[in-house]
């Protein structure tokens, strides 16, 4: 299909820096799921691929050629919306045929193409039904079909989740994965929900104020957090941050949180010793465990069905955090303490990792 590169790009509007020198490699037929806060700048990138926004600096390259000077009717992108862009007096069908038809293909072949794209996303029986008869979700796949006939290079999804309920949601990005599975395409996603970016994509790019932080895959990038950004976005329950205090150990270091020590091995900590770091603890990470570490108080719990998420106030601090308990036995007052099994450390200043994630079992 086709790469798509992003070169030092950026976009602003005046004063206001909307994508601050980005450069970043799409691989031919992935799914590469952009990911953010509102505000991050990711839209924005769409918009550069797609054509419809210039950017200010930099280049934008489909398949190594510059995109300068192509109108985007000649780059061969389609596009999917968070909103419904179908077109309300026409039928199904004829929002699926109306790119083949500007395209002035021969009418056997547009049927041809559309019945095909209704039969893989199984839209069949909507095909003579007009939009405002159809379910969020059967205008999404409508909105796929319109896009996918094309046979595009690129695909663009800009939120194409984001209106649906949560059992429809799960169920329309299995779809979406399926069909640019299928195809083959490259696919750039964007959502501000984590959850859609870690179910599908083969990497994704995290972005926060414009700045991209982070590429990898899922899994990659939610255990080694390369910011507090990336480890604040990526993670639900969000990750703990707790402010701590580097002290000399033998061997290693330990990490003072008021009446609790975490004992920490990264060598770069030697550089750290009387200074301040910020603990990443992700909520699965820590268990109740009568020797562990980190002593508390429970102050809240929420019961969540197969779980509680059960807030902690951490003994001789103003710190309270989140832990995952699998059952419900949390009681508000009681002192627990907690077994930490990994966490990642953060200079409070720039926001940078410090060292990969911790095993404080070593």
């Amino acid at each position: 299909m086709a790469t798509v590169t992003f070169q030092n790009v950026s976009l602003q509007f005046g004063a206001e820096s909307v994508v601050d020198d980005v450069s970043l490699d799409v691989h031919d037929g992935e799914l590469l799921a952009i990911v953010g806060s509102s505000g991050a700048g990711k839209s924005s990138l769409l918009r550069m691929a797609a054509g419809l926004q210039p950017p200010t600096e930099g280049t934008v390259l489909i398949d190594g050629q510059s995109m300068a000077n192509v109108a985007t009717a000649d780059r061969n992108v389609a596009m999917v919306f968070q909103d419904n862009v179908l077109y309300p007096f026409m039928t199904v069908r004829e929002n699926v045929s109306f790119p083949l038809e500007i395209a002035h293909e021969d009418a056997a072949e547009i049927e041809r193409r559309v019945n095909a794209e209704a039969r893989v996303l199984a839209i069949e029986q909507l095909l003579d039904t007009l939009p405002s008869k159809l379910s969020a979700g059967h205008q999404q796949l409508a909105q796929a079909a319109r896009a996918m006939v094309r046979v595009p290079d690129v695909f663009l999804m800009d939120e194409p989740l984001a209106r649906l309920d949560q059992h429809l949601r799960g169920k329309m990005r299995r779809e979406l994965r399926l069909i640019q599975q299928g195809y083959g395409v490259t696919t750039l996603f964007v959502t501000n929900d984590q959850a859609d970016a870690m179910a599908i994509a083969d990497r994704i790019a995290v972005m926060d104020r414009g700045r991209l932080h982070q590429v990898g895959p899922p899994l990659e990038v939610f255990r080694h957090p390369a910011t507090i950004a990336v480890a604040s976005i990526v993670g639900s329950p969000p990750i703990n941050l707790i402010s701590a205090k580097v002290v000399e150990g033998s061997p290693g270091f330990w990490l003072q949180m008021g009446t609790s020590r975490l004992r920490a091995w990264p060598e770069a900590l030697g550089l750290w010793v009387g200074r301040s770091v910020l603990v990443g603890l992700r909520p699965d990470a820590a268990m109740v465990d009568e020797d562990g570490v980190l002593a508390g108080t429970v102050e809240h719990v929420e019961y969540q069905g197969s779980h509680s998420s059960v807030f902690v106030q951490l003994g001789g601090t103003d710190e309270t955090i989140e832990v995952r308990y699998d059952d419900h036995g949390a009681v508000v007052g009681a002192a627990v303490r907690l077994a930490v099994r990994s966490f990642s450390l953060f200079d409070p200043d720039t926001g940078r990792a410090l060292a990969p994630t911790s095993d404080p079992a070593r």
